[in-house]
């Protein structure tokens, strides 16, 4: 029992640590900002209204019950943000962003949610060919509801980069933690690192590859099954993640992506062995009298080594669904703009249960831009 106590007291210090770095960092940016010349500031700020109708507001699975799938709803949508960065010096930058959104239903109001997320950034360069960079975010969900995805998460970086002609490579390491609302004890924190590599083939082809490992400590017990029944082995529950990215991405008369990655958990625990691939596309082109279409689509496909999923964190968010997304959008005065968008998620390819979810939505946005 204390053990779980000591372990539940280093997860809440861990998430304090990393918002008070944050803070901290967010501050150093507002002050190198406040030393900054105006013509060294640029800024942007955009904002989204737009309403909405879903028809699968709690994200349910059919498993959960005759109505799961199929009980729509209206909702407002809602997404204010912006950022700011200054040069600091010959060789320094600081930056910051903050973005708030949320969702507000007719009916269904224990759906009901808000986003919020801050964020900030100091970057040097001490040559042509190296950079330093520090980073702080902080992200926080919120439901009005059963509060089955809330969460905070958290991370703090420090990157090193290199340029050596068309290719630039980067090494990055820090702590990450993601705080677990509804079950305490589901939370994990603990250190990453990464590398990782962007060539740019051509001026409108770049190719990018990357890997990060993360080990997670979580404040739960690790699990293990005898004779059909999960027992505990004494121990809090140790996972290990690799994740593994290579894009490309292509902009010239079109943009364009391609995404392969693969995911691969260890864990101590029974239930947690899995590996996930996933195969991202999307595309956006400009057709006729300023209207521009856009799709993206995005397949997996799941293993899980033993039978039984005993941790649902991991389908935190639309993340790890199959999705495909079609908008059209279209510029009417200055900074606004008008855009339809259809929005389609099923269950990924190798596990159990029958997922569906799909939205409409009419959205109009804004964007404003202040720079040199």
């Amino acid at each position: 029992m204390n053990e779980r106590k000591h372990s539940a007291l280093r997860g809440q210090i861990s998430v304090i640590v990393v918002a008070m770095v944050a803070v901290a960092t967010i501050l150093v940016v507002e002050t190198g900002i406040a030393e900054a010349a105006d013509d060294d500031i640029h800024w942007t700020a955009h904002a989204r209204w737009g309403v909405e109708y879903d028809d699968n507001p709690h994200r349910l699975e059919s498993e959960d019950g005759e109505n799961a799938i199929g009980s729509g709803d209206s909702l407002l949508r809602y997404l204010l943000g912006g950022d700011i960065v200054s040069d600091v010096g010959d060789s320094g930058q600081v930056s910051a962003t903050l973005q708030h959104g949320g969702t507000v239903f007719r009916q269904e109001t224990d759906a009901n949610a808000v986003l919020t997320e801050v964020s900030g950034a100091g970057l040097w360069r001490p040559g042509k060919q190296f950079s330093l960079q520090l980073r702080a975010d902080v992200k926080d969900r919120s439901e009005s509801g059963d509060h089955r995805r809330d969460y905070t998460r958290g991370s703090l970086a420090l990157r090193g980069g290199r340029s050596i002609g068309p290719v630039q490579l980067r090494a990055d390491g820090g702590w990450r933690f993601l705080a677990y609302k509804p079950s305490p004890p589901s939370s994990h924190r603990g250190p990453f690192v990464g590398a990782g590599a962007r060539w740019l083939v051509r001026n409108d082809l770049a190719l990018d590859a990357s890997w990060t490992h993360s080990w997670r400590d979580y404040t739960m017990t690790a699990w293990e099954v005898r004779d059909d029944q999960f027992v505990s082995i004494g121990e809090p529950r140790a996972d290990d993640h690799d994740l593994w990215r290579v894009v490309a991405r292509y902009q010239r008369h079109i943009n364009a992506s391609l995404r392969y990655q693969y995911a691969k958990n260890r864990s101590n625990s029974h239930g947690q062995q899995m590996a996930r691939h996933g195969v991202e596309a999307s595309v956006t082109v400009p057709v006729m009298w300023d209207v521009f279409l856009s799709a993206r689509g995005e397949i997996q496909r799941t293993r899980y080594e033993d039978p039984v999923l005993f941790d649902d964190v991991m389908l935190l968010d639309e993340d790890h669904r199959n999705t495909l997304v079609a908008a059209v959008n279209r510029q009417i005065a200055g900074p606004w703009d008008l855009e339809f968008r259809y929005s389609l998620f099923t269950q990924e390819f190798g596990v159990g249960g029958e997922y569906r979810r799909q939205t409409v939505a009419l959205a109009i946005r804004a964007y404003f831009d202040e720079g040199e």
